[in-house]
């Protein structure tokens, strides 16, 4: 999985992008002929996620990015794009990853690269206190509203696509091959901040591989098919039409469920959480009332409820 990325290496430092000296053609592995154990050395460490991801250094400020491999025949570079564009990324509700560069392939047209902001799993490390959770699920909300509104749907609002930028949050940063270090190989000391010290942390949604954009409200319609990560949603595998936004709704409730099950003293979400995953999607909120419902509960906790820890 890793191979592409060697074979195209050249092309990408040609475009602006360097990848770590692993992908080098001139590679040679830094344990060859020293007496160094191979899994004590950075450049031993396997990528599960290459064939799709990788991580890299835009060389005009040095600054890491993610590059990814994404089909074109999806709707994935049209709505990443649009919801980057100039004009939708000055909502402050846009919460949505933003698409920093497109790269068609020379040698394919079933793909090609984009490159995204360097993220990591919104989860981890864990929230400490409840105010830090209230306000991830507050940026989640909105930007679901936000999406719905541009009458995009994600059809992949699940635990795996919700990300953070971390910056703030982990000052040394860590390394995309083994993220709980900040070099890929010392273990056992990994450097972070609270989340409520850096804050506000801002929160995103990626992965528009499945999604699709309606070119009005009234152009709306209901699909069949996939519906990413989460095989708890009622509506699949049913064979009869569903609405997309309402997927939308269910799998967001879904990743709240399961953060309050990892978590103690999230259960005044409770009510929500059982809203957004009612089995009838018609009884389900839109995403608007969703955000309203969660800042109706919200709006009862007291500065001390909001400075209690959470992690168990």
């Amino acid at each position: 999985s890793e191979i592409f990325w060697r074979d195209h290496q050249a092309f990408l430092q040609n475009r602006g992008y360097t990848l770590r000296p692993k992908y080098h053609p001139q590679w040679v592995p830094s344990w060859i002929g020293k007496r160094k154990k191979p899994f004590k050395c950075e450049d031993y460490l396997l990528l599960t996620s290459a064939r799709k991801v990788l991580d890299a250094i835009r060389t005009s400020d040095k600054v890491k990015v993610i590059v990814k491999r994404v089909k074109t025949n999806t709707e994935e570079i049209p709505i990443g794009c649009y919801l980057s564009s100039d004009l939708l990324r000055k909502d402050p509700r846009n919460h949505c990853v933003h698409i920093l560069d497109v790269i068609p392939l020379p040698d394919n047209d079933d793909e090609a690269l984009i490159v995204m902001p360097f993220l990591r799993s919104f989860h981890e490390p864990p929230f400490e206190f409840k105010s830090e959770y209230v306000e991830a699920s507050n940026q989640l909300l909105e930007g679901l509203v936000f999406m719905h509104e541009h009458n995009v749907s994600h059809m992949d609002a699940c635990l795996f696509n919700i990300m953070m930028d971390s910056s703030q949050l982990i000052p040394r940063g860590f390394h995309f091959a083994n993220k709980n270090t900040h070099d890929g190989v010392t273990n056992g000391k990994f450097d972070f901040e609270d989340r409520r010290d850096v804050a506000p942390v801002s929160y995103y949604f990626i992965d528009f591989g499945l999604s699709s954009q309606f070119s009005s409200f009234e152009k709306r319609g209901n699909f069949t098919g996939r519906v990413g990560q989460d095989r708890t949603v009622p509506e699949f595998p049913d064979t009869i039409a569903w609405d997309p936004f309402k997927v939308d709704i269910y799998q967001l409730g879904s990743v709240f469920a399961r953060i309050e099950s990892d978590y103690i003293g999230l259960d005044f979400l409770h009510p929500l959480v059982e809203s957004m995953r009612q089995t009838d999607p018609s009884q389900r909120p839109e995403a608007s009332g969703a955000l309203e419902y969660f800042r109706k509960l919200i709006s009862t906790l007291s500065p001390d409820d909001l400075n209690t820890k959470v992690w168990r």
